[in-house]
C-alpha cells in the first residue's frame, strides 16, 4: 500500500505514524490499532493522504466529535490565512492565553532599516521577537531560507532595542513560528543560532499543537463537518476566533454579532463546550 502524500511524494503505509497520531488525540491504543489495520483492505494500491485523513475523521466523528475535532487541528490552522484569519492574530491570541503580553502586525525601526513585524510578546523579562510563517498547503515545509531570513531581522531590531531605557534587563529572543513541519537545516540553524522555533510536531512536548492544547486556544473552525467555509468566515469577522469565545457570548449576542441562524449557533457552541468545558 503506497500513499500518495500532498506534495506529490510516495511512500509506503505506515500504520504506526496513524496509531501515534490517533492516540495524540485521546483514542486507546487497542482501538487506534484497529483503525490503522482497517485501513489498508479498504484502500489497497495507492491512496491519497487526503483519502485517508477523510476516512478516518469520519470514524472518529462516529465515535467522539470532541476526539475528531482535536485530530482535525492540522486542517483547521491550515483554513486560516488571508480568506479566513491572520496566522499570526491566531499566534497572538493563543500566546495571550498562555500568559504573554503580545501586540500584533507592527512597524518597528531596526538599527538599519523599518521592518514589518508579525507579534511581539513579553514574558518573564524576555522580550521576544516572532515571526509566524502560514502555509495553506498539506506537506509545505518552513526551510532555512525562513530562518536566516527571521535572524536578520531580530538582530537588526535587537541593536535598536539594545539601546533604548525601556529595553533595559530585559533578554531578547528571535521566535519563528509556523503551522507546518520544519526542513532538517531550518531546525539545524535555529538551534545554532539560539532561535526558538515552533511548528507541527517540533519541538516534542512544545509543538504548535501542544501550545494550542496547553492553552484550550483550538480554532473555532476545528469542528469537522459542522459548518460551511462561510459560516467560519462570518465568526471570524465578528473576532470569534476561539472555540471557547463561542462560549463567552450568548445566542442572541453571537447571533448579533455574526448573522448566524440560531440552528447552527447552538450546534457550534455545543461542541465547543464539550471541546472545552472548563472555558
Amino acid at each position: 500500500m503506497l500513499v500518495i502524500k500532498a506534495d506529490g511524494r510516495r511512500e509506503r503505509f505506515n500504520k504506526f505514524k496513524i496509531i501515534h497520531s490517533l492516540q495524540r488525540v485521546g483514542i486507546a491504543e487497542a482501538q487506534a490499532r484497529m483503525m490503522a489495520s482497517e485501513l489498508q483492505p479498504k484502500f489497497p494500491g495507492v491512496v491519497q493522504s487526503d483519502d485517508i485523513f477523510r476516512e478516518l475523521i469520519g470514524r472518529l466523528s462516529r465515535i467522539d466529535s470532541t476526539v475528531a475535532a482535536r485530530y482535525n487541528l492540522r486542517r483547521a490552522l491550515m483554513h486560516l490565512g488571508p480568506s479566513g484569519y491572520p496566522f499570526e492574530k491566531y499566534v497572538g491570541r493563543v500566546l495571550s492565553e498562555l500568559g504573554y503580553e503580545t501586540k500584533t502586525n507592527l512597524f518597528l525601526k531596526g538599527n538599519c532599516v523599518m521592518h514589518e513585524v508579525d507579534v511581539i510578546a513579553r514574558k518573564d523579562r524576555v522580550h521576544y521577537l516572532i515571526e509566524c510563517k502560514y502555509h495553506n498547503t498539506p506537506g509545505a515545509r518552513s526551510d532555512v531560507k525562513v530562518a536566516l531570513y527571521s535572524w536578520a531581522r531580530f538582530v537588526d531590531i535587537r541593536q535598536r532595542w539594545e539601546a533604548e531605557a525601556s529595553h533595559s534587563g530585559e533578554q531578547h529572543t528571535s521566535w519563528l513560528i509556523t503551522n507546518t513541519r520544519f526542513t532538517k537545516d531550518a531546525i539545524d540553524y535555529g538551534r545554532c543560532m539560539g532561535m526558538k522555533i515552533t511548528g507541527w510536531g517540533y519541538p516534542q512536548e512544545q509543538s504548535l499543537e501542544d501550545m494550542v492544547s496547553q492553552s484550550r486556544s483550538y480554532p473555532v473552525n476545528i469542528f469537522p463537518q459542522l459548518g460551511s467555509a462561510l459560516i467560519y468566515k462570518k465568526l471570524f469577522e465578528a473576532k470569534i476566533v476561539l472555540a471557547s469565545d463561542l462560549l463567552r457570548h450568548s445566542l442572541k449576542e453571537l447571533q448579533r454579532k455574526t448573522g448566524l441562524k440560531t440552528q447552527e449557533l447552538t450546534v457550534l457552541q455545543d461542541e465547543a463546550r464539550k471541546l472545552c468545558p472548563n472555558c
